[in-house]
C-alpha cells in the first residue's frame, strides 16, 4: 500500500483549503509526505512521434517514455510516420511489440492512405486511432479527398469507435504557396482554415465517427470552427502555439514546425480559445530531430512530451486557465477521445508535484535523445516529484 499524507487535491484548490490522505493499492509499501504538494491526474498525450522503427537516432520507445514520465505523462498515441509507415495490420503489430519495452502505455495510430483503404476493417481491430495527412508529408502518407471520403464511409459502416485525427492543411493552397520565401508564407492560415472547413463537412456527413483536428494554430481556423456544428468534432492545440509566435526570441532553427508558428494575434486567440475550452485538448506533437538535422536541413518539428504538463501547469500558475480546464485538456478529454479507462487517481494513477517550485529547462532536464527544447532558459511549473502508474511508482525525485 502506498499512503500519501497531507496532500492537497487539485479539485479543492478553488474551494476551502483542506488536506487529505490517499491510499493507493500497490505491491509497494511506502509512505509519502505530501505536505505542500499537490496531487493531480496523470497526463495523456494524444500526439507523439517516438520515431521507432526507422529513426531511432532521434528517439525510440524507451527514451520517449522516459521523457514522457519525467513530464508526468503515462499514456501516449504514437503517430504513423515511421519506417516502415504504420499503415497495415503487420506494421501496427510490429510497433506494438517494440513499444512493450517502454515504461508507459503506447497506443498506436494507423495512417489512412491511398493504398490501405481496403484493409481498414482488419486494421480497425488492432489500431487505437487513425491519422489523416491531408497534405504532402513523409513518404506515402498523404491521401486525396476522394479516398478520405471512401475511408470515412467504411469506418462508419463498421461502426468504428477509433478517432480519426487530421493534420489539417489544404494541399492545393500549400501548392499555390510553395515558392514563397518564408515557411509561414508557404503554409498560410488559409490552408488550415480550408482544411478545417472540409473536415467539418465530413463530420456532419459521418455523424457516428469521432473527428479530431490536431495542432490547431490559427485564428482563421478558429473562426471556421465557430460556425461549425461540432457534435462529433474536437480539436487540440500545442503549447508551442500558446507560448511562441514567429517573433519569439528563441533560436530560428528551433522554430520550424508544421503548421508554422504564426503571428502574435494568432497566438493570443489560440491561448484564449484554449482557456475557455473552445479548443478542448492539448497535445505535444513531440516530433524530435537532432540539433544537426534542425540546423543543417531545417526539418520541421520539435520535442515536447516532457514539457507538455509543465507548460499547462504554468498557465494555471499564471492565472490564465483554471485547474478544471487544465485537467480536462490533458487528461479527461483525451481519455474519452482514445477510449481509455482505469486511469484515474482512484485506479492508482497520480502525479505529485510542487507547484511553488519552478523548473528551468536545460539540456540536463531534457530526457529526449535530441537534448534540446524550445523552452530552454524559460521557467515552467511545477516540479514533478512522483509519478505513480497503476499503483507502481514510476518516477521519484
Amino acid at each position: 500500500m502506498i499512503k500519501i499524507e497531507n496532500i492537497e487535491s487539485w479539485n479543492n484548490l478553488t474551494k476551502d483549503f483542506y488536506v487529505q490522505d490517499l491510499e493507493i493499492e500497490s505491491k509497494e509499501d511506502l509512505k509519502i509526505d505530501g505536505t505542500g504538494l499537490i496531487g493531480l491526474p496523470v497526463g495523456i498525450d494524444i500526439h507523439v512521434h517516438f520515431r521507432q522503427p526507422g529513426y531511432e537516432h532521434k528517439e525510440d520507445f524507451v527514451s520517449g517514455s522516459i521523457a514522457a514520465l519525467n513530464g508526468g505523462v503515462v499514456k501516449v498515441l504514437d503517430m504513423p510516420n515511421t519506417d516502415p509507415i504504420t499503415d497495415s495490420v503487420k506494421n501496427i503489430i510490429i510497433k506494438k511489440e517494440l513499444a512493450k519495452k517502454s515504461q508507459i502505455d503506447i497506443l498506436v495510430a494507423s495512417a489512412i492512405t491511398n493504398s490501405n483503404i481496403d484493409q481498414l476493417k482488419e486494421i480497425d481491430e488492432v489500431c487505437d486511432a487513425y491519422k489523416v495527412f491531408m497534405s504532402e508529408s513523409f513518404g506515402n502518407l498523404s491521401i486525396n479527398k476522394e479516398n478520405i471520403e471512401k475511408a470515412l464511409s467504411i469506418l462508419e459502416e463498421i461502426e468504428s469507435d477509433k478517432p480519426v485525427i487530421f493534420h489539417a492543411e489544404d494541399p492545393d493552397i500549400l501548392n499555390e504557396n510553395k515558392y514563397k520565401k518564408s515557411h509561414l508564407e508557404q503554409r498560410p492560415p488559409e490552408a488550415e482554415g480550408e482544411a478545417v472547413r472540409q473536415i467539418s463537412i465530413w463530420s456532419s456527413i459521418y455523424p457516428k465517427l469521432k473527428f479530431h483536428v490536431t495542432h490547431l494554430s490559427s485564428y482563421l481556423a478558429l473562426r471556421v470552427l465557430r460556425v461549425t456544428k461540432r457534435n462529433n468534432l474536437t480539436v487540440d492545440t500545442c503549447p508551442r502555439y500558446i507560448f511562441f509566435d514567429e517573433k519569439s526570441e528563441i533560436e530560428e532553427w528551433k522554430k520550424k514546425v508544421n503548421p508554422p508558428l504564426r503571428l502574435e494575434g494568432d497566438r493570443i486567440e489560440i491561448k484564449d480559445a484554449f482557456s475557455t475550452g473552445e479548443i478542448e485538448m492539448i497535445s505535444s506533437d513531440h516530433s524530435p530531430h537532432t540539433i544537426e538535422e534542425k540546423k543543417e536541413k531545417r526539418l520541421s518539428g520539435m520535442p515536447g512530451v516532457q514539457e507538455l504538463l509543465p507548460s499547462v501547469f504554468s498557465l494555471v500558475k499564471r492565472g490564465e486557465i483554471t485547474w478544471d480546464r487544465a485537467i480536462e485538456a490533458y487528461h479527461s478529454f483525451p481519455s474519452k477521445l482514445l477510449n481509455i479507462n482505469n486511469v484515474s487517481i482512484e485506479d492508482g494513477n497520480i502525479i505529485i508535484a510542487d507547484l511553488k517550485e519552478a523548473i528551468f529547462i536545460d539540456k540536463n532536464w531534457v530526457k529526449s535523445k535530441v537534448k534540446w527544447s524550445a523552452f530552454e532558459n524559460l521557467p515552467l511549473y511545477a516540479n514533478i516529484k512522483y509519478v505513480i502508474k497503476d499503483g507502481k511508482i514510476m518516477l521519484k525525485r
